[in-house]
Order: C-alpha cells, then sequence, then structure tokens
C-alpha cells in the first residue's frame, strides 16, 4: 500500500485478552518503535509494556494517550493529524482487537480517508478464541457484540439472527456479554429462539477461565441463583447440540 501524504503511520495492534504470553511478535517489534499509544486505559496498556519492558522485549516506552468511547468523537482527528505530521502512532484496546466492540473506528477510518497509510497488526480476540472452544460447528458465524440496553433493539437484533438460523441450520450466533446484564440478555435469548444450545466462557485466556455448556433455561436457572464475574462470550447453537 502507498504513503501518499506523509511517511506517517497508525498501527491498529491486536494485544493479549487476557494471558500476557498471547501477544505477537509483530506486535512487540511495533510497540518498540512507536512513539506514540493511543489507548482505551493508560493503566492497562502500561502493564503490558511494563511486562515487555521487564523482559527486554522492547526497550522503548511510548507516550500513552487516552482514546475511549467517552473522547472518541473529539480525539480522532488528532491521530489523523500526527499521521499527517510524519509520525508513527499506535492504537490499541484494553484486549484484543480495537475497532471489534472496542473504540477505534473512528481513527481508521479518518486515516484512510485521508489517503494515510494503516497497517493492522493482528493479534488475539475473546470472538475467535471462544468460537472453536464452544465445540459448536457450522460453516456461518454471525457476531452481535454487545446487546443494546433496550429491549426494543436488543429482540430486533436476536429477531435477525434467529432468521440467519431459520435460513442456515449450521449458523453460529457470538455476544459478547457483561455479566450484570447477562440473565437479562438471556431472557431475551430465550424469548426470541426458545431453547438453544449455549455456551458461555468467562475470563477467556486467563488463570481461571470457565467454560458453562447447558440450554437457555439451564443457563438462567444456574445464575439466578449464583453471580458471575469477569468477561463473557456467549456461543448459541441449534438446539439438538451438534
Amino acid at each position: 500500500m502507498d504513503q501518499k501524504m506523509s511517511d506517517g503511520i497508525l498501527y491498529v495492534i491486536g494485544t493479549p485478552i487476557g494471558n500476557l504470553g498471547d501477544i505477537t511478535l509483530r506486535a512487540i517489534e511495533t510497540l518498540d518503535k512507536i512513539s506514540v499509544l493511543f489507548c482505551e486505559d493508560s493503566r492497562v496498556s502500561s502493564k503490558l509494556i511494563n511486562h515487555l519492558l521487564a523482559k527486554e522485549l522492547i526497550k522503548n516506552k511510548p507516550r500513552y494517550v487516552p482514546y475511549n468511547e467517552f473522547n472518541e468523537d473529539r480525539i480522532f482527528s488528532q491521530i489523523v493529524t500526527m499521521v499527517q505530521n510524519g509520525e508513527q502512532v499506535g492504537l490499541v484496546s484494553d484486549a484484543g482487537m480495537p475497532a471489534i466492540s472496542d473504540p477505534g473506528y473512528r481513527a481508521i477510518h479518518g486515516c484512510l480517508e485521508a489517503g494515510l497509510f494503516v497497517q493492522v497488526i493482528p493479534g488475539p480476540t475473546a470472538l475467535t478464541t471462544a468460537l472453536p472452544w464452544s465445540g459448536i460447528g457450522g460453516e456461518v458465524m454471525t457476531y452481535l457484540g454487545f446487546l443494546p440496553k433496550t429491549s426494543g433493539k436488543a429482540i430486533r437484533i436476536l429477531t435477525g439472527a434467529k432468521h440467519m438460523m431459520d435460513e442456515v441450520s449450521s449458523t453460529r450466533v457470538v455476544l459478547y456479554v457483561s455479566p450484570h446484564r447477562l440473565l437479562k440478555d438471556l431472557e431475551h435469548i430465550k424469548t426470541v429462539m426458545g431453547e438453544v444450545h449455549c455456551v458461555l466462557m468467562r475470563e477467556l485466556t486467563k488463570q481461571f477461565e470457565e467454560r458453562i455448556e447447558g440450554t437457555t433455561s439451564e443457563l438462567i436457572e444456574k445464575y439466578t441463583k449464583n453471580k458471575v464475574r469477569g468477561e463473557l462470550v456467549l456461543v448459541i447453537g441449534a438446539s439438538d447440540r451438534t
């Protein structure tokens, strides 16, 4: 890809979703050469950078600039300007890949619209980690991200996914779930899809990662009695568990 307007680059960098050992060699090389790192939370990103410094995998510590859902509309133009001025800028989310249910889209789109160079450094995602561990096979995958908090919108999105499952029986549906919304999301799923096969994965790649399998009602019963914490991914498949 040609660099049309400057020698600056926006690096979109995938970072570990939990286990710091999952960082790629390309990500390490990139983090070592950037001057500025735009990140959701500098406390989270500094933990990774300090780990790499301690392991002597990188020598240079970038300057951190907050870039999150609260300031994205304002900050993305700053990223574009810095790349236009020839800087090598990194963009990360707290975990996984930026712009997948995380901030990042505006900065990436802004640079591309300006004819600037954007390079993606792939890394782990909860989505691609959860799919194989779910054990649910299929050729089609529908990713819904986090369901909206508004019940009507959530029902409409799930209804669209249900239509896809009805059309293609091998469809798998993947959602990210907040712990405090788990029961509400499961109730919506039951309302729209009925007793489907669910696999809930918690704290992927971390020390206490967990896989819980059951029907919609079985998971509702379990988590009505037990609180859940941590990052959650839910994979839904056919009710016959095939």
